[in-house]
């Protein structure tokens, strides 16, 4: 048994955490010990570090800004950017995120950021000038000698000569975002503190600095109006904001400076927060005009178009056709973001999406079914069930695959119909277990037609396993597949589809193929589900005519 610790013992401080640039819990002293940390051969580091060129190292080129203008993007090359990527997950693990720090955190964004400024009576907004070149050498060395990094002047001088680029922070390399907001967490103390002081709700996205109120105006040490000649009266900041920020090593854009009421458009980080966090309707019916323009134009025209009008830039036609997809998916990630992956306007723009692309990347589908994008589904009667279905979705767990079974996956409440067909569109591997008793019913004999049709047009992979003797007659597009025999085992089913999974999944045809078949429309199931007992939902309802799209046909209704 220890003996208590005396008074002397008790009071001393505890350790210091270690700092996570260290070998062996030594905090990093000199540029061998950076390399070594880094794993990357010392000559080759200080030659890329101090004698290779900018433009080996860097790679700029310009993006639009939000509020008009273009931004230069300085990315990384080489061994450079290797480093910068061992080093950035270790700044953003060494961050400890201030309450008001929206920016370049994983569990935060632009929607938590403008959350907090909702339904307030007056929003004023404020920019940073020149944000990260503002983050220089000098205070990025000090970041690194200060803790928890604590790491030797040598050390902290070839660090920052890493993460800067012509005495600033580049946007564009991993390890700016974590920096900056490394070395913002005294303007964030201060901004904060001056907002208690004055009854304000304060927020920083980056360079953006949002405060908010219910009062009738603003405190006149946060804002404070001045006469304008061209356009009457106009915001500045107030004098304790300016030295707030001063003291902090920022400087405010004078020129970005507003103060929105709750009577006008009130927007923080590019959304809207008069009533709750929403996008700008001219972002929608931008995304609305690009569907229009692939429809009509097809994808290599409409990204053409697309690319001269927002960049300033000419593009051959599969290159165009690429970025412009890219672009439309991105707009469509950032809806769902703002509004949910529940909002109707986002399912009907994706709905849209679908029926131009059919067989679109993981990632679309991923944001079109989230969480139910399943690597197979398997489609059954229910009396195969309990000897057949489960064993083999258990052994699909085993097997590393994300399965379907409607028992596992339709929760008390839940939309039967919907789960089913959702799941039936997002999983690129369909397993139809088919018996003498599937065969007999029209749910499962539908789901096995719809699966098989969309092998057809080479959007999915069906793998059949065939129990006893069934009868196919109503199942004619199953007539010469090659089937697996069921034995029993549900491993070695399962690990068929994981060959299916990883090697043959359907893939788009090359340029210049033959197109794949047209889909039938799915059989016409009778008025009420008739295959599985206790269920009543309707499936998928046949289309009423050929304009009818991928979306109509799975979920069995066209979206308004």
């Amino acid at each position: 048994m220890q003996p208590p610790p005396t008074d002397g013992e008790a009071s001393k401080p505890a350790a210091p955490a270690p700092s996570p640039l260290s070998i062996d819990g030594v905090p990093l002293r000199s540029a061998e010990e950076v390399a070594r940390f880094l794993s990357v051969p010392y000559g080759r580091m200080i030659y890329t570090l101090y004698k290779s060129p900018d433009k080996a190292r860097y790679r700029g080129f310009e993006i639009p800004k939000r509020s008009g203008g273009m931004r230069l993007i300085q990315s990384p090359n080489g061994l450079l950017r290797e480093m910068q990527e061992k080093l950035g997950p270790v700044l953003q693990a060494a961050y400890e995120a201030h309450p008001a720090a929206h920016g370049f955190i994983k569990t935060r964004s632009v929607v938590s950021n403008a959350r907090l400024h909702v339904a307030q009576r007056l929003v004023l907004n404020i920019d940073l000038e020149d944000f990260f070149p503002n983050v220089n050498f000098g205070r990025v060395r000090g970041i690194f000698m200060a803790p928890p990094f604590s790491c030797a002047p040598a050390a902290a001088s070839v660090l920052a000569q890493i993460c800067t680029h012509r005495n600033g922070l580049p946007q564009g390399a991993p390890t700016s975002p974590a920096l900056s907001n490394l070395a913002s967490a005294t303007l964030d103390r201060r901004l904060t503190r001056l907002a208690k002081e004055n009854g304000l709700r304060y927020s920083r996205y980056a360079d953006d600095i949002t405060f908010s109120s219910n009062h009738s105006q603003f405190p006149p040490a946060v804002a404070i109006f001045t006469e304008d000649g061209k356009k009457g009266l106009a915001v500045r900041p107030g004098e304790a904001l300016e030295r707030a920020i001063a003291a902090a090593g920022f400087s405010i854009n004078l020129r970005k400076v507003r103060l929105q009421p709750r009577h006008v458009r009130q927007a923080v980080t590019g959304l809207t927060v008069n009533a709750a966090p929403n996008v700008e309707r001219k972002r929608i019916r931008r995304v609305r005009a690009m569907l229009h323009a692939w429809a009509k134009f097809g994808a290599e025209a409409a990204g053409a178009e697309h690319l001269l009008k927002y960049r300033g830039a000419h593009s051959p036609g599969e290159q165009s056709a690429r970025a412009f997809r890219n672009a439309l998916y991105g707009e469509l990630a950032y809806i769902k973001m703002v509004r949910g992956q529940e909002d109707r306007i986002f399912l009907n723009l994706c709905a849209k999406v679908l029926e131009l692309d059919p067989n679109p990347s993981r990632f679309i589908r991923q944001m079109v079914f989230g969480a139910d994008d399943y690597d197979v589904f398997i489609s059954h009667a229910s009396e195969d069930k309990d000897e057949i279905a489960r064993p083999i979705f258990e052994a699909c767990g085993r097997a590393g695959l994300k399965a379907f079974l409607d028992e596992a996956h339709i929760g008390w409440g839940q939309s039967f119909t919907q789960k089913i067909n959702s799941a039936l569109g997002a999983a690129r591997t369909v397993l139809v277990i088919v018996s003498s008793t599937s065969v007999s019913k029209d749910w499962p004999v539908l789901e096995v037609n719809t699966a098989l049709q969309f092998e057809a047009a080479g959007q999915k992979k069906v793998v059949p396993v065939i129990v006893g003797k069934p009868d196919l007659s109503r199942l004619p597009l199953l007539s010469g597949k090659d089937g697996m025999v069921w034995s029993g085992d549900a491993d070695a089913v399962a690990t068929r589809l994981q060959a299916a999974v990883k090697g043959d999944a359907p893939r788009r045809p090359e340029r210049g193929a033959a197109k794949p078949p047209a889909r039938a429309a799915p059989p016409q199931p009778p008025p009420r589900a008739a295959g599985r007992p206790g269920r009543t939902a309707v499936p998928v309802t046949a289309p009423r005519g050929p304009r009818r799209g991928f979306w109509s046909w799975l979920f069995g209704a066209r979206p308004r």
